[in-house]
């Protein structure tokens, strides 16, 4: 069974009490009695046909139930349930998945009333004059300045994502290359998240000013029937899409008022199952529960239904795209002991990393914080075994004259001026490490990432038994900070760097050419999600 046929085995509640209600209708009666009140949160791309349709319907088909609908984020909602206040009875998401979310704050999965209310496809939306050539989801993502909303609260951009790792279940595409194209996708939502980024606005922004973005097949007609003439288009890989599929379910926790709000919302069920509310829905650009295509010619047509089996794929991946959304706060320490002038194919391990180090800058977004230190015995003057070159700062701030990063990368590029002496890795980590403690920031991934070719040479040293404890003692598990280590080639020390990376939370990485350093910094930025990983 895949995942999604199993998220839709939660039982559907049954409809029996409704008999009564059709009892009554049989009698001769002409009115209800009197109106219950069951309260209905409705997803705001849905609520006001959905309202629509339950003002029309009379008091019998309703169950002698007045519905208080209430168009609601589904984070609002799914806060509401796992809270005391403002709890709704019934809710409409646009997809099963908030219910699974709602089984992590409840305990309980909410009951069913109905599997589907009605279905939306997610589309790439372009200019008309500009559609980009995509065969899979992983290439949507990898798509240069896409603009994807927030997976944690969009169902749309959420279903780009579950697409992409559909498709790597099936062997289309590589989860690692999934993993990989978050990185930057993450990092440069940090900078757009306190700008409207909901699906219309994602539709809005492509249609001012170009680009791409996720949306869905509903959001681009509701945004087209406001804005006529507007030149875009939609398209879906031929891999197919993940659809939202609006379940009704009963989220009135078990109690006196169970029964009476099961009854409400199987009658309701029964209303959205009527042809006229399909009709309602479908001129409002949803498709009907069983997903056909919408009349007429529009939206993208058929499309096949893209599922995940493995639901331990959607858990860590957002739980991934939560830590590498949060801005980085990272101090990068890097070795010019001599033995990085030694030749590495036709150039030396020091100009490779610098032409390296220079590109990896661009995985940073505008919003990092970021340092640089050199390191060698001695380069700091007296024992001091390293120098800082960059302060630790916002990349948008000026040094010496110039922002920030460009100070950054004009320091970097003079590395191999600094090459000499020894490698003085224990005391420089201690210190890089007690450095990016002192101003630690929690709207950050607060992080050392070092850099070196070689083992420790300073016999004046602290020793790797004292580095560690050190290390283990100063950590604070509120105030973490992850040390990140990058070996430069394999004459670096394995052993000695996977145990400095490890007693903090951080990973370990052997680059064996230094041209390989940028993929490695792929992996640094991913692994910072080890220690949530773990915990």
């Amino acid at each position: 069974m895949t995942w999604g046929a199993a998220a839709l085995a939660v039982v559907v509640v049954a409809a029996g009490g409704w008999f009564g209600v059709q009892a009554v209708r049989a009698s001769g009666a002409d009115s209800c009695d009197s109106l219950d009140t069951v309260s209905l949160a409705v997803d705001a791309s849905i609520a006001e046909p959905v309202q629509q349709i339950v003002s029309r319907a009379g008091e019998f088909d309703r169950g002698c139930v007045n519905f208080d609908v209430r168009s609601e984020r589904p984070t609002d909602t799914a806060t509401e349930i796992a809270g005391t206040e403002n709890r709704p009875d019934l809710w409409i998401p646009d997809s099963t998945l908030w219910l699974l979310k709602t089984l992590r704050s409840t305990g309980a999965l909410p009951e069913l009333a109905k599997t589907s209310v009605a279905n939306t496809v997610p589309v790439l939306v372009s200019k008309s004059d500009a559609v980009p050539v995509t065969d899979t989801w992983l290439s949507v993502l990898q798509l240069p300045g896409q603009r994807i909303g927030d997976p944690l609260t969009s169902s749309a951009s959420n279903a780009a994502i579950l697409g992409a790792l559909a498709e790597s279940e099936v062997a289309i595409s590589d989860a690692k290359a999934v993993s990989a194209a978050l990185v930057p996708m993450a990092q440069d939502f940090g900078r757009i998240a306190d700008a409207p980024h909901d699906t219309p606005d994602l539709v809005a922004q492509v249609a001012a000013e170009g680009g791409t973005s996720v949306a869905t097949e509903q959001a681009l007609l509701a945004y087209e029937a406001d804005n006529p003439g507007a030149a875009l288009t939609e398209s879906v890989p031929p891999t197919g899409s993940y659809f939202l599929n609006y379940p009704l379910a009963v989220t009135t926790p078990a109690g006196p008022d169970y029964d009476r709000v099961k009854e409400a919302g199987a009658a309701l069920a029964s209303v959205l199952a009527t042809q006229s509310a399909t009709d309602t829905l479908v001129a409002a650009g949803f498709r009907t529960a069983s997903g056909t295509p919408l009349p007429d010619g529009k939206g993208v047509g058929s499309v096949a239904s893209l599922e995940i089996k493995n639901p331990l794929s959607i858990e860590t991946t957002l739980r991934d795209w939560a830590v590498l959304a949060l801005p980085l706060r990272t101090l990068v320490v890097e070795d010019v002991s001599g033995s990085m002038a030694a030749k590495s194919g036709d150039s030396t391990r020091i100009a490779l990393t610098v032409d390296a180090s220079v590109g990896a800058n661009d995985l940073f977004s505008d919003q990092t914080q970021m340092g640089l230190w050199a390191f060698s015995i001695g380069l700091g003057g007296g024992k001091q075994d390293y120098r800082e070159l960059v302060p630790l700062g916002p990349v948008s701030n000026t040094f010496g004259g110039k922002p920030q990063r460009q100070a950054i990368l004009d320091a970097i590029r003079g590395l191999p001026a600094l090459v000499g002496g020894g490698t003085g890795l224990y005391d420089t980590t201690l210190a890089a490490f007690r450095r990016v403690k002192e101003g630690y920031d929690p709207n950050y991934v607060n992080s050392v990432i070092i850099l070196t070719d070689g083992a420790n040479e300073d016999d004046g040293s602290i020793t790797l038994d004292q580095l560690l404890a050190a290390l283990q003692k100063e950590q604070d598990p509120v105030r973490p900070i992850v040390i990140v280590t990058v070996g430069v080639t394999s004459d670096a020390d394995p052993v000695a760097l996977q145990q400095i990376s490890a007693v903090t939370g951080g990973t370990s990485y052997i680059a064996e050419d230094p041209r390989d350093i940028p993929d490695v910094f792929v992996k640094a930025l991913n692994s910072r999600t080890e220690r949530l990983a773990g915990e």
